[in-house]
Parts: C-alpha cells; sequence; structure tokens
C-alpha cells in the first residue's frame, strides 16, 4: 500500500510539472508571431484589461524618461485598458557587438524577458541596445524594428550617436519617433493586423503610412528622421486614417 501511495505520489508530481511545461510552452508561444498578430489584443479590453511594458536596457543604454513617459501616453490614447498600464526596467550587461542582426535580438529576448501575457494581463517586450542593426548599409541605417507580435527593438547606440550635438535633434525626440512608430507596428500598422478604413499605406514601403507627416511614415524607423527633428519641428503622431483604422480594431 505504501509502494502504491508513493507511485500515485510520483505519477501525480510528473504531471504536475508536465503541465507547468506545456504552460509555459503555450505562454511563450503566444509572443513568438507575426508582427500585427496581437493588435487587437493589444487594442481592445475584450480580452486583456491591462499591459506590463517590459524595458530591457543594456549598460549606458536606458532610454529617457521622456520618452517613456511619451510611449505612456501613447498607449493610453489608443489603447482599452480600463487596469492600467505597468513599466518595469531590467538592465543587462552591454555585449559591446559591432552589430546585431534579428537572430542576435530574438537570442538576447530568450534569454532576458521576464514579462508574459498571463490571465488579463497583456505583455510588450523593447530592447535597448548598445550597438547598430546588421542591416545598416552606408548611410543608411535603420534605428528600431517591430519583430513579433510584442515584441521590439531600438537601437539606442544609433540614437545616441546621432542626436545632442550641434545641428542634431535632442535623444528624447528621436527615442519617442523610433519606440512609438514601432509600437504602432504592433498595433497593426499599416494594414497589417489592422486593416486600413481609408486606402493609406504605401506599398513600396512595407506597413507604413503614405502621409510624410505621420508618425507611420517609413522614414520614422530609419536615419532619414535625423534630420527631420532639428530644432522646434514637432514630434510626429498618427495621422487621421491610421488612428481610425486603431478604432475599428478596438483601440480608442
Amino acid at each position: 500500500m505504501r509502494h502504491f501511495n508513493l507511485f500515485l505520489l510520483v505519477a501525480a508530481f510528473v504531471a504536475f510539472s508536465g503541465c507547468k511545461k506545456d504552460s509555459k510552452r503555450r505562454i511563450e508561444k503566444f509572443h513568438r508571431q507575426e508582427v500585427g498578430s496581437s493588435a487587437h489584443d493589444i487594442l481592445s479590453d475584450k480580452k486583456y484589461q491591462s499591459i506590463t511594458v517590459e524595458i530591457v536596457y543594456m549598460t549606458g543604454y536606458k532610454p529617457t524618461d521622456a520618452a517613456m513617459n511619451n510611449l505612456q501616453a501613447m498607449i493610453n490614447q489608443y489603447c482599452n485598458k480600463p487596469d492600467g498600464i505597468t513599466f518595469t526596467y531590467h538592465e543587462i550587461a552591454a555585449q559591446g557587438k559591432t552589430s546585431y542582426s534579428i537572430s542576435d535580438v530574438r537570442a538576447i529576448e530568450d534569454d532576458t524577458r521576464q514579462e508574459f501575457t498571463y490571465k488579463k494581463d497583456l505583455a510588450v517586450y523593447f530592447l535597448f541596445l548598445d550597438g547598430p542593426s546588421s542591416e545598416n548599409q552606408g548611410s543608411s541605417m535603420v534605428v528600431g524594428q517591430a519583430y513579433y507580435n510584442t515584441s521590439m527593438v531600438i537601437y539606442e547606440k544609433s540614437l545616441q550617436d546621432n542626436s545632442g550635438g550641434f545641428g542634431e535633434p535632442e535623444l528624447y525626440k528621436l527615442e519617442t519617433v523610433v519606440i512609438n512608430h514601432e509600437f504602432g507596428h504592433i498595433l497593426g500598422l499599416v494594414n497589417n493586423g489592422s486593416t486600413m478604413y481609408h486606402a493609406h499605406q504605401d506599398s513600396a514601403h512595407g506597413a507604413h503610412c503614405d502621409n510624410q507627416d505621420c508618425l507611420m511614415y517609413w522614414e520614422a524607423e530609419t536615419g532619414s528622421i535625423f534630420s527631420n527633428l532639428i530644432g522646434n519641428a514637432p514630434i510626429p503622431g498618427l495621422d487621421a486614417n491610421c488612428i481610425k483604422d486603431l478604432q475599428e480594431n478596438g483601440g480608442k
């Protein structure tokens, strides 16, 4: 009888461990989908009532408080999350690489991500790096990318290297444009998870808006944005077409 009880205990433990592993796999799988596939979940309160924004940054490359405040304002403005927004910050060691590929970025996320969507809270992940994108070519520069349905990378060193000096924009302005632009992509803009209400996609540049004054114009995630934010130049926001797309997909 004692051996039988021990067998039941071991079997229960194995089953419980298996359930935990399966549950962990399901949670992680949620965050390995295509960009824009979770747009409705992020925008609406139908399934998730709150958002946790995880900020992982390499030493020396933490984003400015002003940029984070502007990201929170964007989420509040367009996402229906009655239970609020939480920001968490995690510093990791700088790797000192000459450049980072998207494969590198995904591997770093696998090692460092701590916040996952659970119950009624949806988690998104930003990674801030100490080096440039491997996709840079000459004067053509990639400064941010959305690469999963809840994951974005910001090449913070590229932003720091091109801000704050004579004839250069303020760092927080650059960060705000790039960060909010990438967040716009996981909200399904443009025509990539949030269906267009009126035609405004710049098909030549993928999931971007054809309005050069809109936050979702293609230049916002490239080095071309540097010269557009000098002096008193305003930080661009979403245009009416992009806002309408978000509202039709469950947003405010």
